[in-house]
């Protein structure tokens, strides 16, 4: 599908390729939003703009780390847009390729975006698109950070209930639960890593481009400051998360630590019983202490001295 809007300087029209008219008018400004369609639809209008081949070949890959590159009438940006989220950290992304020149903007993606479907449908555009293409790439690129930002502050509270969890009753489903949350954690520190760099070189192109209008700038600056924040949330929630496996793994190896001293306690206090038991067990012919009247009493009280006494040696060294 491809829609086409188009603001003249006074009034934005919606509609199709057949409103695509070059060179387009001064004052006037094109989004062209591209998805799911042939590739013979989308080279007819790549072509129309002058879109670079290679960047074309990145746009539809499925798999590319977000990326900016320059050239000498037009800018390409990839990106990565939140398409969907489920509970517990689990979300979907999908690229999205934005080809932004003097004029125009077009955005590339596979499947439809209910973030770009919003601006398209709901959106007021005609303010963005008065202040040129790269104010509008903001104004939608924006929602996409503030998409992200939502689902991390929401998953705080999700963070907040484990750390509480560990301390009450850990458990493998809740370190099950916490090693899939930073597996997500790491994926998005990851993307956002690159969102950052993708928006410094561009606030860098700027600096060199005498072009850019001060508003474009302010604007995408704007957007650079939130992935930047995006990122910086990301990692410390993946530390966080890290922090929480790593205390629940000593608190499950100190409750080991505790069971195994009992045991190793109960086993030094039983073992010379055992040697004295069987050693007075034995069957020979000739064994006078057998023979005692009171043997069998001195026995018993020789065991539960011993017994004691360990007792008492383990509790000094706090070994109970």
């Amino acid at each position: 599908m491809i829609r086409v809007c188009v603001f003249d300087g006074t009034d934005i029209s919606v509609g199709g390729t057949e409103l695509i008219t070059l060179p387009l008018p001064k004052g006037s400004s094109l989004w062209i939003d591209i998805y799911n369609e042939t590739a013979v639809a989308e080279e007819i209008i790549f072509d129309q703009f002058g879109c670079h081949p290679l960047c074309i070949q990145d746009a539809r890959r499925e798999r590319h780390p977000p990326k900016t590159e320059h050239f000498k009438d037009q800018s390409f940006v990839l990106l990565r847009a939140l398409n969907s989220v489920s509970e517990g950290l689990s979300f979907e992304t999908q690229q999205v390729a934005c080809f932004i020149g003097s004029n125009f903007l077009i955005t590339r993606h596979d499947q439809p975006s209910g973030i770009i479907d919003n601006w398209w449908n709901f959106g007021d555009v005609e303010g963005p698109m008065a202040k040129g293409p790269w104010v509008l790439f903001a104004a939608i690129t924006n929602s996409m950070g503030l998409a992200y930002i939502d689902m991390l502050l929401e998953f705080e509270p999700t963070l907040s209930g484990f750390e509480d969890s560990l301390l009450d009753s850990p458990s493998d489903e809740l370190l099950r639960e916490l090693i899939t949350c930073k597996t997500s954690l790491r994926k998005l520190k990851r993307m956002h890593s690159y969102h950052d760099s993708a928006y410094a070189e561009l606030l860098q192109h700027f600096d060199n481009d005498n072009l850019t209008s001060a508003e474009s700038r302010h604007a995408v600056t704007d957007v650079y400051e939130k992935f930047e924040r995006l990122h910086s949330l990301s990692s410390l929630y993946y530390d966080l998360a890290g922090d929480l496996i790593d205390g629940h793994i000593s608190l499950t190896s100190h409750k080991l630590n505790d069971t195994v001293r009992i045991l190793t306690v109960v086993t030094a206090i039983f073992v010379p019983l055992g040697f004295l038991a069987g050693l007075y067990g034995m069957n020979f012919d000739n064994m006078p202490e057998l023979h005692q009247p009171n043997g069998y009493f001195i026995l018993v009280g020789l065991m539960a001295t011993i017994a004691a006494s360990l007792v008492v040696v383990f509790k000094r060294n706090k070994w109970l």
